[in-house]
């Protein structure tokens, strides 16, 4: 199961970066929160989320007492793939970790006294099912995980904060451009989704993101597109058009600009990598 849980005392440690996702909530003590260039302090109830993306570590620790889940995105969305049409869960897992330096950590997640306890309770649910491994423990611990994301992503949908909501309002249009890559999209395409106009959309999206949604959209099609190369036969021309472009050429310029290789030559490194 590529899947853990660990509660422990946490010390200061140094950044560091891992091939998984990782859930933090923190059940006691302060301290500080590195993640990438910049430092943010966390105390209890506070919800972290890092991904493979970010490097990070822990700094001026005091008490601080964390319950980390480690878990591989992918094998847990190819099992319970309607996390990705949650506004919350492409908030808090997707949004929140990039956005935090741009929001100052205003789009963080705090637990109530209440909530936490009930998400610390599921968490020594989810490490007993794990470390006993009775029959049908891996079913199990998928669904206590799964539950412990949802309840998570619905109390940050309802979280009181603007910072939060925008995030979850720019979650909707981040969900539809996963969900309909292959399709062509415009600007007016996302506006009912969030009730925005183009101008208020594109600056909300890039305080969340960083980048304009047609270049999400060109980001997400280029990923697709890199995965079906590793895991397919399929000929440029098909894989093009699967994802989303119409000219296979114009396909081509973009995935060597956003990987910095051809996607002949990608194929071909990934296929000598795991001859």
């Amino acid at each position: 199961m590529p899947i853990s849980v660990r509660i422990i005392e946490q010390a200061d440690i140094k950044q560091h970066r891992h091939d998984f996702t990782e859930i933090v909530v923190v059940l006691g003590g302060v301290g500080d929160h590195l993640l990438d260039d910049d430092r943010f302090p966390i105390s209890t109830g506070d919800v972290l989320v890092i991904d493979q993306n970010h490097v990070h570590g822990y700094r001026n620790a005091r008490g601080l007492q964390i319950a980390n889940i480690l878990f591989d995105e992918q094998f847990v969305l190819d099992r319970e793939h309607s996390l990705t049409h949650l506004a919350g869960y492409q908030a808090l897992v997707h949004l929140e970790p990039g956005a935090r330096s741009r929001l100052s950590f205003g789009g963080k997640l705090k637990l109530t006294t209440e909530n936490r306890i009930m998400i610390e309770e599921r968490i020594h649910e989810l490490r007993d099912e794990l470390t006993t491994r009775a029959e049908g423990y891996q079913a199990l611990s998928l669904s206590i995980l799964v539950d412990v994301i949802v309840r998570l992503c619905r109390i940050y949908r309802t979280s009181a904060s603007d910072t939060q909501r925008n995030l979850c309002d720019m979650g909707y249009v981040v969900g539809y451009l996963e969900q309909n890559y292959q399709d062509r999209i415009e600007i007016k395409d996302l506006e009912p989704l969030v009730a925005m106009s183009p101008r208020t959309l594109m600056r909300r999206f890039a305080q969340a993101t960083g980048t304009t949604p047609m270049q999400y959209l060109l980001r997400v099609r280029v990923t697709r597109a890199a995965h079906m190369l590793c895991t397919t036969q399929a000929s440029m021309t098909d894989i093009s058009a699967e994802v989303g472009f119409s000219d296979s050429n114009y396909f081509s310029r973009q995935f060597r600009k956003l990987i910095g290789t051809s996607p002949t030559e990608y194929r071909h490194a990934y296929t000598s990598s795991h001859a």
